[in-house]
């Protein structure tokens, strides 16, 4: 039987026509559910390609402060670890804001104040890691934050699009 599009004039008098047309008004949910998926999984993938982008130059900022710190200036591990948390996280907040999610709001002091909320934890988690790390097993600093801090990386990007840029979605990609 050939498919006839749906008439809102008409109501089916048969269990032919009836079936037709709830055949037809599925499909067309069916492929406008999957068009969105779609949708929204080009959206996905596109911030996360950004943000490995973005996070690669927060990687490098917060690794070379504290290896500037730490090993070059002598600075306590923790307290090089807490200096350079503190630069790196407001790099972050602008770039995520801007170029990861694209999130525009009239609001940045309240995001950036949840951003830093998101970030203490992931710090409390790096703290952790590097005291571990350095004082009780002895490892290298610098790899030990490398580790630290890749752990935290991942735990950013979802804190960040669930809990600080969640309110207004991004442009198409």
């Amino acid at each position: 039987m050939e498919s006839q599009p749906l008439r809102h004039d008409h109501y089916p008098t048969s269990q032919e026509e009836y079936e037709a047309e709830l055949t037809e008004t599925e499909h067309e949910y069916a492929a406008k559910i999957e068009a969105a998926k779609e949708q929204v999984e080009d959206k996905v993938q596109g911030q996360i390609s950004r943000y490995l982008l973005f996070g690669a130059i927060s990687v490098v900022i917060n690794i070379t402060l504290f290896y500037l710190f730490y090993h070059t200036l002598g600075i306590g591990y923790q307290l090089a670890n807490f200096i350079d948390w503190l630069i790196s996280v407001q790099c972050s907040f602008w770039l995520d804001r801007t170029f990861v999610f694209k999130h525009k709001s009239d609001k940045p002091v309240k995001e950036m104040g949840t951003f830093y909320m998101t970030r203490v934890a992931t710090f409390l988690l790096e703290t952790v890691i590097l005291f571990l790390g350095i004082s009780w097993m002895n490892l290298n600093g610098t790899i030990t934050k490398v580790v630290g801090h890749a752990i935290a990386l991942v735990l950013n990007f979802f804190l960040s699009k669930k809990l600080v840029f969640k309110n207004q979605p991004a442009p198409a990609d």
